[in-house]
Formats: structure tokens, sequence, C-alpha cells
């Protein structure tokens, strides 16, 4: 094979061996990273591998570049996954480096991942007041959850004296995406192939969903737009749920291991399976790349909303609410906050995993809404309670 050179030509005719990127120059090698996807997933595996420069692993990792490399580390663990199953299958000598190979492509994506969720907290450590898994912000949201209907009562009311006019509240995230279109603060074109997106049948759409998670340089970027997402993550869903069978794999969020006999299938019929299964790979890098990607449009959401004139006596309203929602329902109140108690760390803080959280919260919104009929009145609020400023609830809109 010819030594790479520093002309993006080259790039263009072959896809350089794992061992070829550490000498391409820097600048031919940002250009080889952001040319073709299939050249990122190389680099992505080369560094994985250790075999860049330091220059290189740093240009890789710029902020910019981010997600891109999550994407490709993504689809290198899954490929690269199915890749020494069809080895073994067919009893390859290169098995033991690839099984090396996936390993450290796990590491490597476990990393970036560590690192944008640190990033994403960060971020909203900086954007918002008190953690949501402070006791008392977490109490007032939690009985808003328990009395929605009351609580959307008095927000209107609180509104009203604001003068400012009540927002129908979204049903999900996607409803929240597309009013933000319609509304201005997300501006990505309408464009005619969006207009076409939309009036598919669900089969023909899940159809070409198909063919841009195969396609990891033909993306359809239609499929991007706010209006889509909705469509979007629902065709990958519904494309998990039919190749899982067929792919043979442990569960609609994992591959788990093949099964062992499939190793005695015909070349045929096992091809079939691991055909499968790579798609399947595929169709999850676009689940996470829609999830980061949906994130991205909800955080620009935040961000307008905060920058709107109107935003400081939106959120004053919000609270008034939800103070005058405590004041009428104190037993509820008292049942939340005894039933949290147990659970505060020294700084007022909430520490549960998230699944006993969830279990929790269930439990203490059906015992408020149970305190709000009991005809034994239960005021007596839990003693030293740590001073917390009121905040927004989440569910606002």
């Amino acid at each position: 094979m010819p030594q790479p050179t520093d002309t993006t030509a080259h790039t263009h005719r072959l896809r350089l061996r794992l061992r070829e990127v550490a000498s391409l120059s820097d600048s031919a090698f940002v250009l080889y990273t952001v040319e073709r996807f299939d050249q990122l997933v190389t680099a992505a595996i080369a560094d994985a591998d250790g075999q860049l420069r330091p220059t290189q692993h740093t240009a890789l990792h710029a902020p910019e570049n981010h997600k891109r490399l999550r994407d490709a580390l993504t689809f290198a663990e899954g490929d690269l996954h199915v890749a020494l199953e069809r080895m073994t299958y067919h009893q390859d000598a290169r098995a033991p480096r690839t099984a090396r190979l996936l390993r450290k492509v796990r590491t490597a994506l476990h990393e970036v991942q560590r690192e944008a969720t640190a990033f994403g907290d960060r971020q909203r450590a900086a954007d918002s007041g008190p953690p949501s898994n402070d006791l008392i912000v977490m109490a007032r949201s939690w009985l808003v959850h328990a009395f929605p209907d009351h609580f959307s009562r008095l927000l209107a009311e609180a509104l009203a004296q604001a003068g400012l006019s009540a927002r129908p509240a979204t049903a999900d995230v996607f409803d929240m995406v597309e009013d933000a279109w319609r509304d201005g603060r997300l501006t990505q074109p309408r464009t005619a192939q969006v207009d076409e997106l939309l009036a598919k049948g669900d089969v023909a759409f899940r159809g070409l969903v198909a063919d841009d998670a195969r396609a990891q340089d033909a993306r359809i970027p239609a499929l991007r737009h706010p209006l889509l997402q909705r469509r979007w993550s629902k065709a990958l869903a519904d494309l998990v749920e039919l190749t899982v069978p067929a792919a043979r794999a442990s569960s609609e969020s994992a591959l788990g291991r093949l099964p062992a006999d499939v190793y005695e299938l015909p070349v045929a019929d096992a091809y079939k399976v691991f055909n499968s299964r790579r798609f399947l790979a595929a169709v999850w890098q676009r689940q996470a790349e829609h999830k980061y990607r949906l994130r991205a449009y909800t955080a620009t959401v935040r961000e307008r909303a905060l920058a709107a004139p109107e935003y400081d006596r939106r959120r004053r309203a919000v609270e008034t609410a939800i103070d005058r929602l405590v004041n009428e329902r104190m037993d509820p109140v008292s049942r939340v906050l005894t039933g949290l108690c147990p659970y505060v760390t020294d700084d007022g803080l909430i520490e549960l995993p998230p699944q006993e959280r969830s279990q929790l919260k269930r439990q203490l919104v059906a015992e408020a809404r149970d305190a709000a009929t009991s005809r034994t009145p239960q005021t007596a609020l839990p003693p030293l309670l740590p001073a917390r400023p009121p905040v927004a609830a989440p569910a606002t809109r």
C-alpha cells in the first residue's frame, strides 16, 4: 500500500489502516476525520488503541468534536462486536486482536460518555438554582406531581395576575421541541425534504430511517429537523423491536452473547444473524445520536427561554403558584417531607439510586393524595428543615 500523503485526494481513494493514521500530518489528520464517517471511526479506533500522536489525540478530542467522536465510538463498538463474532465463527486468527480492540474501544466510549455526563452536570449546575435533589426543591416538585390540576389552576391565576398568558402544558419533550420550532425559538428551516418525510406513511418512513442507519456516510439531514424528532424516535424503536429476534439479541438494548447454536448454522443462515446484529448496532448508534440531538434542542429552548424578557416574571408566577399549593395542601406537604427526611444528607440533599428514587416518588405522591382526603389532620412539619429558596417546578409548560 502506498504511504499516505497530505492530500485529501488520497483519502478518497482508500481507507487508511489503523497503523497508518498516525503518519498523517496534523492538518491532513483533521481533514481525514471530517470528510467521511468511516475515516472518523478508523481514527477513533486508532486513538483507543493508543496509536495516535498527542497532537492528533488532542484534535480528535476537541470540544467541538465530542459528539462526533462519541458517535464514531458507538458505531465502532457495535461493528467490532459483530466482527469478532464472525471471526469466531470462521475460527479466524485475527479474533484475539479484534477482541483486544473491542475492549479498548469500550473503555474509550465509557470515558467519552462519562465526560459528557460530567459536562452536562456542570452546565446544569451553572444554569440552575438549588440542585434537583435538594430536599425542598424535590418536595415542592413532587407536590406539583401529586396535584397537577390544582397546580394548573393556581398557575393560571398567578400568570393572569402577572399579566402573562398561560401556555398549554406540553405532553412530552417532543411537544416542547415542536412548539419551540413553531414559536421561532428553534430556527431550522422547513425544507421540501422535511415536508416530504412528514407526509410519508409509517412503513415508508421507517424504511428511510433504516436506510439512514445503514449508510453512515449518506445520512438524511431532514431526519434531524425538530418537527421529525418524534417520528424518528418511534421509527428507531420499531426497528429495534423488529430486529432483536433476527439478531438473536439478549434484549432491546444489548446484543449479549451470541447463542452457541448460531456457530453451527450454515454460512448463509449464520450471516443473516450477523448482518441483523450489525444493523441493530447501527440503529442503536442512531438512537444515541437522536437522544443527544434532542437534548441539544431542549438545551437551546431553555437558553432562549432564559433570555426572554418575560422569563423572570413567569418564574416568579410559578413560584407563587407553588407557594399557594403548599399553603393549601399542608397535610400532603407534611407527608412528602416526612417520607423524604430519612434520605437527607448533611447538606440537605436526597441521595438515592434512580430506581429507588422513582419508587419513593410514586409512593409519596400516592400518600400525598391520600393525605389530602384523610379526616385526621397531620399538619406538623418535620423539625429542622434546612431553608431553601423556592424554585420553579420542572413541569411548567
